[in-house]
């Protein structure tokens, strides 16, 4: 071998060892940056014939093992989804406060039940009278501020999402633009390294907030996609869209998330679209979907539902009794119902007229069975009366009114054989001595058969939107509302054409309308979008009288107060109940009588049965118990999902000490590395230095 061979191994060896050296540098000098990958030094013989003629640099490599980069990427995802859903779980919590305080909703409960029980001791005492109404507020309150905080934290949630899908497309976006840079190096047989860690910087974060997947190319790009195999990132990039609705409420429908592909020319995305939102496992984003879509709304219909049901049962207390003296009129709530309707009430009841003492002025006793229609109802109980009172329903409100001066007016159904419609008995089903009020209605058991006639204006229309349970618009269908009963309407909704192929209609024996789901179904929800049907001149539509939709549960708990007459006025608040029966000139009804005080004291113990509602299943229990079960439900979802993130961060933390373990920098081992290329380069530096000495001598021979 001749002195200039062995000068040209020397030099690649220096060139290697320095190279080596610069690598081993910047290994050390990340040690401490948050997912730095450590290069190595990829060295081969130069051959030359048969013979090695020195050493090169074949690449520079990162050490990543791609099934440890996926398991930590999946785990970061998952963590992630807890960690978002336990923050907003935390705001509950808050919300709600403890439930040992007098503030929280139980204790607001405990106290209605507890005051309105108290009217018991003395019915002629206008503070117990007070104290009582302003125990049915403070609950009011309570959980209609719960309820709109409910919706408060879904706007939230909507608006971080937005916030996500911007983040999302600029990481996809920043990824997408180093792939070709990174391709480029590698052709040219350049260090890839760094263009490497930015998009590792990337995918990481994106990891952060969608469940993704990442697919290493021969080339040295990645591909990207959702852990369900939606792609996000290859032969092309996808640009993920969602518009926030501005304020949230409970009928409020939101746009899915759609990917668009984007031209990678022009760099517009298209406008046509797909959904993504069914394509998600974890990320923040499937957590604030779960959060908005399902954890959330379950919370604001079994808030609902408690709402609903106490200002039922206090309405249903109030109008089976009657204020000492009774008033001069009770006028009902808006029920959509029509004179022509047939009543469909079963037993009896007394229309009365007392003056100021009590005393029976004129009564008349309506067996509803010997009548078809209200408007039958309305004349019979008119000429009963003779004069000395009116009983009217007009546009879908029923009223009754004393004509005497001094004189009052009151209900009562025969003990044995009460009144009933949908369940309640008539001054209940038509509100006629509400003490409560609410946005919404309370109780939806309209009292119809299929038979009857619909009432609504032939032609009318009412649009609905059919969502999967990752809120997917799978279907979306107008109602024609036909001439005729309502077994037409249920006929059309039921068309195997439109709803029917996923859900079934019908009228229950209460007269509430049931949506049950078909197999393959079993998580849709039913949204109205628009209606602008309307029952005969009473203003109702067909979703408001049957309470379709989302609104018409979670809503009860929303509006909720006393009603204004009784707020201003203590006294008219029912504490004592008629005797059916009284002969005219009789007294039916005294100061003394607490019988209605008495039914508002048993509320505590009766045993209501509860429907499925929200994550809760049907129950018979009190009212007390069912507020727990809700606020226990609550906090075990609370609970469980803590204990998920705690898993879940557990093993993203183990995941990633593995990848760290084994992508990461050692400084021994570094430190170990580097003496030995010093002494590498020394050695061949000494090489070269004995090569110039030897030709220096040979020159000088010469």
């Amino acid at each position: 071998m001749s002195l200039t061979s062995v000068m040209n191994t020397a030099l690649s060896g220096l060139y290697t060892s320095q190279s080596a050296m610069g690598v081993t540098a910047a290994n050390i000098t990340n040690v401490n940056t948050p997912g730095y990958v450590r290069e190595v030094v990829r060295q081969e013989s130069i051959i030359n014939g048969a013979s090695s003629t020195g050493v090169k640099v074949a690449s520079i490599e990162r050490v990543v093992d791609n099934f440890l980069k996926n398991s930590m990427l999946s785990t970061t995802g998952s963590a992630s989804r807890y960690a978002v859903e336990t923050a907003f779980h935390d705001r509950v919590q808050m919300l709600l406060g403890r439930p040992d305080s007098n503030t929280s909703l139980a204790g607001r409960l405990d106290s209605l039940l507890a005051k309105v029980g108290a009217t018991t001791q003395d019915t002629s005492k206008l503070v117990l009278r007070q104290d009582a109404i302003a125990g049915i507020e403070d609950f009011a309150n309570e959980i209609s501020r719960l309820s709109s905080e409910v919706q408060n934290l879904r706007t939230e949630a909507s608006n971080q999402i937005s916030e996500n899908v911007n983040t999302i497309n600029s990481l996809l976006k920043q990824i997408d633009a180093l792939n070709p840079m990174i391709i480029k190096e590698k052709v040219l047989g350049n260090a890839t390294g760094g263009l490497e860690q930015q998009r590792d910087a990337a995918l990481n974060k994106l990891s952060s907030l969608i469940d993704i997947r990442v697919q290493p190319q021969a080339d040295g790009s990645s591909y990207v996609t959702t852990s369900t195999g939606t792609l996000l990132l290859g032969g092309a990039r996808y640009e993920l869209r969602y518009t926030a609705p501005g304020m949230v409420t409970s009928e409020t429908s939101f746009s899915a998330i759609t990917m668009h592909v984007v031209d990678p020319t022009t760099k517009q995305a298209s406008p046509v679209g797909f959904p993504l939102d069914g394509s998600l496992s974890g990320g923040e984003l499937m957590g604030l979907l779960n959060m908005r879509d399902k954890i959330l709304p379950d919370m604001a219909n079994e808030l609902g539902r408690l709402a609903g049901t106490v200002a039922n049962e206090l309405n249903a207390v109030h109008n089976a009794s009657s204020a000492y003296p009774p008033p001069a009129s009770l006028i009902g709530k808006q029920t959509g119902m029509l004179g022509t309707d047939p009543h469909g009430f079963t037993g009896q009841t007394e229309f009365v007229v007392t003056d100021a003492t009590g005393t029976v002025v004129n009564k008349v006793a309506i067996n509803f069975s010997s009548y078809a229609t209200l408007d039958d109802v309305v004349a019979a109980v008119n000429a009963g009366l003779g004069g000395s009172g009116t009983l009217s329903l007009t546009n879908g409100v029923m009223s009754l009114t004393a004509n005497g001066a001094g004189n009052g007016v009151a209900m009562v159904d025969n003990p044995a054989n009460p009144s009933k419609r949908g369940e309640v008995g008539f001054s209940h089903f038509f509100g006629m001595n509400d003490i409560v009020t609410s946005k919404v209605g309370t109780d939806y058991a309209t009292g119809f058969t299929g038979t009857d006639p619909n009432g609504f204006t032939a032609g009318s229309t009412v649009s609905f939107d059919v969502l999967d349970g990752s809120n997917k618009l799978l279907t979306s269908y107008t109602l024609n509302i036909p001439a005729g009963n309502f077994n037409d309407i249920l006929t059309d909704l039921n068309d195997i054409n439109g709803l029917g192929k996923m859900m079934t209609f019908s009228l229950d024996a209460s007269g509430q309308i049931k949506m049950t789901p078909k197999v393959g179904y079993e998580s849709v929800t039913l949204n109205v979008k628009t209606d602008n049907s309307f029952r005969g001149g009473t203003g109702v539509t067909l979703s408001s009288l049957f309470g379709i939709g989302a609104r018409y549960l979670a809503d009860q708990a929303t509006g909720l107060s006393v009603v204004s007459k009784i707020a201003k006025q203590p006294q008219r608040m029912a504490l004592g109940q008629l005797s059916y029966g009284t002969a005219v000139g009789q007294s039916a009804l005294s100061v003394s009588n607490n019988e209605g005080a008495k039914a508002f004291d048993a509320l505590a113990t009766k045993v209501i049965k509860f429907p499925a509602t929200g994550s809760l299943a049907g129950t018979s229990v009190t009212i007390g118990q069912y507020n727990a079960t809700i606020l226990s439900s609550i906090s075990l979802a609370a609970d469980l999902t803590a204990s998920r993130r705690t898993d879940t961060q557990a093993l993203a933390d183990d995941v990633g000490k593995r990848y760290q373990d084994y992508s990461g920098v050692n400084l021994d081992e570094e430190m170990s590395n580097m003496v030995i290329f010093q002494n590498s380069y020394n050695a061949a530096a000494r090489i070269i230095t004995t090569v110039r000495e030897m030709y220096d001598a040979l020159l000088n021979v010469v």
